[in-house]
């Protein structure tokens, strides 16, 4: 730079530092952007840009803008679609804290004006306005086009901020919802979004697709891809707003992200203090479903011949890090910590593993998915669900290009573990087998510890064997009440709707659209179910026990003393099917048995090298054909007489161990009585392994063919009887085999024969089994029914003492967090303390409160009318009077051990300020508390709401009483 240049340069910055300097107007849009910093000028190296003194130079840049404008042809956008979306989403990331700041001023000024009083846009549109002062006009309004619910309109509404740059957060305050990050052509309205999350709960087929065509035929506008684009970017956006805005009400509120899981179910998991002991602390079922599997993008293999196989492609799928499993989803992770390797040492793969596993060797398919291979098409091929037992979402897992693998389960039932802690009861379609792998794994002393037990649901339980039954299902297991554990296939047969939405999703789409469903679901489906369910399963406790004086009846007429026989008659039961087991196994053939059959087939192999031999011999004559080699006759010869000497050999070897001097013949004495013994043999062990697969399908005809069995239950045993029929014709095929060597034959077996039976008495066949069967009682019908009814009475007191423990957990959950959600919305509302902006945000996130209060609180009334209801039972033995939790007992101990030490530690570092002075005990200045460590002013209002529980429970059974009570001209 030379002298002249650099004058220049100080002369510029001279006039940069000057505030009353104004530069020249530049005329040129291209200019204004370059010098404000949104542009980039290119400029060549050749120099002379400060030839020009003065104001020249600002000439001689305009120059070259317009030839800059003038030779700029059109920029072509080398962007992909994945650079397009990656930024949209990261632009929106950067901007989402002051959305949703603006969201929740949104919903407290909507408050304010009378819940969706109007449409906040309105408001907001306006003329062109200039602002003032010395500067330059600067447009302060921005034209978008607004969707609603029935018309779509274009306005003018002030979008900018102070420095007159666009600010999308103010069309959020506005209630739009931009479906671009800087520049938005195009906004929705909130009220749109949320009329289709709230429809896409309820009906989890309506897809965004079909929503916004919907949309368009009522603007009467034709449908384009790229609306359904928009649409769902806005979407996104507001969803992803909604969970920061109850992250912060979380936040408010002192609970953490495990908060949701620990209190999932008020029913479960909201114990009280006094409570009774229960056998299962929380019951909970699972299950895996692939009908929300997701097709993995992959890119196009051409194939060089037509007739190969095709082949897969890369996966080109777009790297979404965005979480949207609002706690529901368990870390992949996680999951991989069980993962096939270590799953090979841990399934039990030997039929005989485990003497309490009988299906063992019959449900493999947690052994066969190890190895199996899904297609290649999906990632996600489903997913593992984990209820409570009145419906609320646990957890989920992901299920990735597998089936349904053993891993899953695994990781479930340890989080579960690690959260909910000891007796815990898990159902599950294959629970049996799953219970030998919990034990054989590294969870395994981990849940014995924890009195973990794995469970069968009622309606897949019948579909296992016998023996599998009388160990696993719901009417004989002690503590299971007259829960079914089959909630997973009701939750699957409502959620499968979201299969047209997760199809060809993005793996974040997918995860969104299942939380969403699932948080939706858990707020204002299941909970508001609750009641009812506690109320209908109390009702239906009641009507079982209703026949139990009919039991007893009966019991005594038959002579049944104690209900203890029935127990024994299970044990029994049992102990005979195990024996039927080990029968067919076992090996007790006697040396004269082999010895015999041995000898048949040396006679058979004999008789087959003789008829061998002589087509050797025609095939080698003279006039025969002539062929090369070796004929195959001879060799078929060769092998014929090896296998006469092998079992020659065999039979030598029998006649020296049995020290025979002569071989028998069928003329020999004991030829006779060897041939009888093992045809009695061949037979008892044929009708053994018959009487085995067709004992255990009677019991399930029996169970078919009872009057309160439903038509579903009814068809879905029929369809596991006929899965498994192919076994039954097999072992009927074998018994007729042995039945026609008997002599005289026993008569042949057909299947329709055995289809008909329907009760094990009914099967003359078993008359000739070894253990005389018929003779226990619990093969007749009558006698199992009456039994069944015991155990379902037991089934059903143990239902009563639960729901008399849930009832008063619900309802004190129903009074503790009002209570609570009242008391922080109260001191939000009345913070005093900070700035005004603090103040302002203060009561915004009140109004969140207060709506997170109304949103599950809408349903206590109905919860409350129900309870007060079955109150009024005769039968009821239970209480609707409010407890007291655990939980908030230990957070006030622990919230005064915390103030005790910390009010200790002030008043040790006062000591030498306070030397001279009179101690004053620090209990004086402590807060005043009862004897049992409570807080006096909390526990007043403890026992304050105690007794106005009480005094509403004796209101609300004196109301019903009154009901119920005979008038005085009732009797005539």
């Amino acid at each position: 730079m030379d002298g002249e240049q650099r004058a220049n340069l100080d002369d510029l910055r001279r006039r940069a530092l000057d505030d009353n300097y104004s530069p020249p107007a530049l005329t040129s849009t291209l200019e204004q952007d370059v010098l404000d910093g949104s542009e980039r000028l290119n400029l060549s190296h050749a120099g002379g840009e400060l030839n020009l003194p003065g104001e020249g130079v600002f000439l001689g840049l305009e120059e070259d803008f317009t030839h800059e404008v003038r030779s700029q042809s059109k920029r072509y956008d080398w962007r992909t679609r994945t650079d397009q979306t990656e930024r949209r989403n990261q632009a929106f990331q950067s901007q989402m804290e002051g959305l949703t700041d603006a969201y929740m001023r949104f919903c407290a000024e909507d408050e304010l004006r009378g819940r969706h009083g109007g449409n906040r846009w309105e408001e907001l549109e306006l003329r062109r306005q200039t602002r003032a002062g010395d500067s330059p006009t600067v447009e302060a309004v921005y034209e978008i086009k607004v969707v609603d619910s029935f018309e779509t309109r274009t306005v003018d509404v002030d979008v900018s901020d102070t420095q007159g740059r666009l600010n999308i957060a103010n069309l959020v305050v506005a209630g739009l919802m931009p479906c671009a990050p800087y520049t938005p052509h195009v906004a929705f309205t909130i009220r749109v979004l949320e009329s289709y999350r709230t429809l896409h709960a309820r009906c989890p087929q309506l897809a965004i697709h079909a929503y916004v065509k919907a949309l368009c035929d009522q603007h009467e506008v034709e449908y384009y891809p790229y609306l359904r684009q928009q649409f769902s970017n806005a979407y996104d956006v507001y969803l992803e707003i909604r969970r920061r805005t109850d992250a912060r009400v979380m936040n408010a509120l002192g609970r953490d992200d495990s908060w949701r899981l620990k209190h999932a179910c008020p029913a479960c998991t909201y114990k009280l203090e006094g409570e009774d002991d229960l056998i299962f602390d929380m019951l909970t079922m699972m299950d895996g479903n692939d009908s929300l599997k997701r097709v993995l993008r992959r890119s196009k293999v051409e194939q060089d011949d037509e007739s190969s196989e095709p082949t897969l492609g890369p996966s080109r799928e777009r790297v979404d890090n965005r979480d949207a499993g609002d706690g529901y989803f368990i870390d992949r992770g996680m999951v991989e910590e069980w993962a096939k390797r270590r799953l090979a040492d841990i399934l039990p793969m030997e039929a005989n593993s485990d003497e309490d596993n009988p299906c063992a060797d019959r449900w493999k398919n947690m052994i066969n998915d190890v190895t199996s291979k899904m297609w290649g098409i999906f990632d996600e091929t489903g997913i593992f669900l984990a209820l409570c037992r009145h419906g609320f979402v646990l957890v989920i897992a992901d299920m990735i290009r597998s089936g349904e693998l053993a891993k899953y389960p695994l990781a479930v039932v340890k989080l579960l573990l690690d959260t909910f802690g000891f007796k815990l009861g898990a159902g599950y379609d294959v629970g049996c087998h799953f219970g030998t792998t919990v034990n054989n794994s590294d969870l395994g002393e981990q849940a014995r510890a924890q009195g973990f037990k794995s469970l069968v649901g009622s309606f897949h339980g019948h579909a296992h064997n016998r023996l599998c039954q009388l160990n696993f299902l719901a009417t004989y297991v002690k503590g299971l009440d007259i829960e079914d554990l089959e909630g997973c296939e009701r939750f699957f047969s409502r959620s499968n709707g979201l299969a047209k939405s997760c199809r060809y999703a993005s793996r974040f789409h997918r995860q969104q659209e299942i939380s969403t469903y699932c948080k939706q679901i858990d707020a204002v489906e299941t909970y508001a179910n609750l009641s009812n369910f506690l109320c209908t399963n109390y009702r239906q406790a009641l009507n079982i026990l209703k026949t139990e004086p009919a039991l007893h009846a009966w019991m005594e007429r038959e002579g049944i003393e104690d209900v203890e026989t029935f127990h024994e008659w299970l044990r029994e039961e049992r102990e005979y099917l195990l024996g039927l087991k080990a029968a067919s196994r076992k090996d007790v053939e006697t040396l004269e048995m082999e010895y015999i059959r041995k000898l048949r087939k040396l006679q058979d192999s004999t008789a087959k090298h003789a008829t061998l031999l002589g087509l050797a011999r025609q095939a080698n004559r003279d006039d025969g054909d002539f062929v090369p080699g070796v004929r195959k006759e001879d060799v078929a010869r060769r092998h014929a007489k090896d296998r006469v000497d092998r079992d020659r050999e065999a039979v030598r070897e029998l006649e020296r161990l049995l020290e025979v001097s002569q071989t028998w013949t069928e003329s020999s004495p004991k030829w006779s009585e060897t041939v009888v013994a093992i045809q009695r043999r061949d037979y008892q062990a044929a009708l053994n392994a018959l009487e085995l697969v067709v004992v255990e399908r009677i019991f399930e005809l029996t169970k078919v063919n009872r009057s309160q069995t439903g038509y579903k239950m009814r068809t879905h045993i029929g369809k596991a009887l006929q899965a498994r029929s192919k076994a039954v014709r097999n072992a009927i095929e074998r018994y007729n085999a042995a039945a026609r060597e008997l002599t005289p034959p026993k008569p042949d077996l057909t299947w329709n024969q055995v289809v008909e039976y329907a009760f094990l008495g009914d099967f003359d066949l078993l008359r000739d089994a070894e253990a005389v069967v018929l003779s226990h009682p619990w093969t007749r019908p009558a006698y199992r029914m009456y039994m069944d009814n015991y155990f379902k009475t037991l089934r059903a007191k143990e239902e009563i003492k639960r729901l008399n423990v849930e009832i008063p957990r619900v309802i004190t959950w129903i009074q503790d967090e009002t209570r609570v959600l009242e008391k922080k919305e109260e001191a939000l509302e009345r913070a005093e303390d900070g700035t005004d902006e603090e103040q302002r945000r203060s009561w915004h996130l009140a109004v969140q409160v207060r709506l997170y209060r109304q949103r599950r609180g809408r349903f206590n009334a109905g919860h409350m009318a129900r309870f007060r209801k079955l109150a009024g039972t005769p039968s009821f033995t239970g209480s609707i009077r409010p407890g007291r939790a655990v939980e908030v007992t230990e957070s006030r101990r622990a919230q005064r051990a915390a103030d005790g030490e910390l009010l200790s530690r002030v008043n040790g570092d006062s000591e030498d300020e306070m030397e001279g002075v009179e101690e004053t005990p620090a209990a004086a200045d402590a807060p005043p508390t009862g004897e049992d460590g409570v807080d006096d002013d909390e526990e007043g209002e403890d026992a304050h709401n105690e007794e106005v529980g009480e005094l509403l429970y004796h209101i609300s059974r004196i109301g019903l009483d009154d009901g119920d009570r005979p008038r005085a001209d009732d009797d005539g």
